[in-house]
C-alpha cells in the first residue's frame, strides 16, 4: 500500500504568445500527485486538465500552410536544481477545423519520476505556450538534476539575404537518470526577414525560370522560405555521430499590395537522442543555419 497526497500546482500562463498564434484559456489546472511507499521511496507526476480554445479571427500572421493550428504547448522544468532545458508536451495537435468548432477538453500526465525525497509544488515550474513553428520531440519529463553541459557553436551559413534564423536560446546538455542517459539540444530563436523588393530578390532567384525583371506587381503573391537547422554531435576527436536536420516547413508571404506578416514569427527546436546509440561519447554539438533547398 501507497499514501497517496494530492497538491495544487501552479501553471504560467503565456498568454501573450499564446494569443498571437490564437489560443485563449478558459481555465486550466494542474496537480502534484506524490504516492509514498517509505521514508525514501516516492513516486510523483503531474495532471492538467483544462479548457482551450482556439480563435482562427485571432490568427492573423500566419507562417505556415498547414491545415494544422500552432499547436498549444506545456512546458515542464525545475525552478533550481537543474539547469537542463524545460521538456514540452504537444497538449493540442489538431486542425484548424476541428479546434475552432467547439472549446476542446485538455487532459494529459507527465511521466512518473522516481525519488528519495518528494518535490514540492514550489519547486516545479509548468507554463501554457505555443510558437508559430515548432519541431519538437515531445514529452512532458521532469529533467533530472544529473545534468553535463555541452559546448555549442552556431554557423549561420545561409546564403539569402531576406531571411534570417536568429537565435535567443541554445543549449546542448547530457542528462542521466537511473534508467537512461541522452543528449537533448535546445533551441530557440525567431525569423527576421527584409522589405518585399529583398523578398522579392530571393524569389526571384531561387528558380532559374523566373523573369530577374519581374515587379512585386507581377509576383503577389508569393512567398519565401525560412531556413532550417542541421544538429552535429561529434566526439572529441571531431568524429560526427550523430546529424538531425530540422526544417520548420514555413515560409514569409508578401500578399496583395506587397503587405507583409505584422511581426517576426518565433520558432523553437528540440530534438535529444540515447547515449547507447552513439559510436563515442560526445563533446560538442555544431548548429549550421542552412537555406531551406539544402535540407
Amino acid at each position: 500500500m501507497s499514501d497517496k497526497t494530492v497538491q495544487t500546482l501552479g501553471i504560467e500562463i503565456d498568454d501573450l504568445s499564446l494569443s498571437l498564434v490564437g489560443w485563449q484559456i478558459d481555465e486550466v489546472e494542474a496537480r502534484l500527485v506524490t504516492k509514498s511507499y517509505g521514508k525514501k521511496d516516492h513516486y510523483q507526476e503531474i495532471a492538467v486538465s483544462g479548457t482551450v480554445r482556439f480563435l482562427p479571427e485571432d490568427w492573423t500572421d500566419r507562417f505556415s500552410g498547414s491545415d494544422y493550428a500552432p499547436p498549444l504547448l506545456m512546458a515542464l522544468s525545475r525552478r533550481e536544481d537543474s539547469p537542463a532545458a524545460p521538456r514540452y508536451e504537444r497538449v493540442v495537435l489538431e486542425s484548424v477545423k476541428k479546434v475552432s468548432k467547439r472549446p476542446q477538453r485538455i487532459s494529459l500526465k507527465s511521466t512518473s519520476w522516481e525519488c528519495k525525497k518528494p518535490l514540492a509544488p514550489e519547486d516545479i515550474a509548468l507554463r501554457l505556450t505555443a510558437f508559430d513553428l515548432e519541431e519538437i520531440d515531445s514529452g512532458l519529463n521532469l529533467p533530472p538534476t544529473n545534468v553535463t553541459a555541452l559546448p555549442i557553436d552556431v554557423l549561420d551559413e545561409t546564403t539569402h539575404e531576406s531571411v534570417r534564423l536568429r537565435l535567443n536560446t541554445s543549449s546542448a546538455h547530457i542528462l542521466r537518470d537511473a534508467y537512461d542517459k541522452v543528449l537533448r539540444v535546445h533551441l530557440e530563436g525567431s525569423a527576421e526577414f527584409g522589405t518585399a523588393r529583398e523578398l522579392l530578390a530571393d524569389h526571384l532567384a531561387a528558380e532559374d525560370w523566373r523573369d530577374e525583371d519581374a515587379t512585386l506587381e507581377d509576383e503577389c503573391p508569393f512567398e519565401v522560405a525560412l531556413p532550417g537547422l542541421v544538429v552535429e554531435v561529434l566526439d572529441e576527436a571531431g568524429f560526427l555521430l550523430q546529424k538531425s536536420e530540422v526544417s520548420f516547413y514555413g515560409h514569409i508571404a508578401v500578399t496583395d499590395g506587397a503587405k507583409l506578416p505584422g511581426r517576426q514569427p518565433r520558432w523553437i527546436a528540440d530534438v535529444g537522442d540515447d547515449l547507447d546509440e552513439y559510436a563515442g561519447q560526445p563533446a560538442r554539438v555544431v548548429v549550421r543555419l542552412v537555406d531551406a533547398e539544402d535540407l
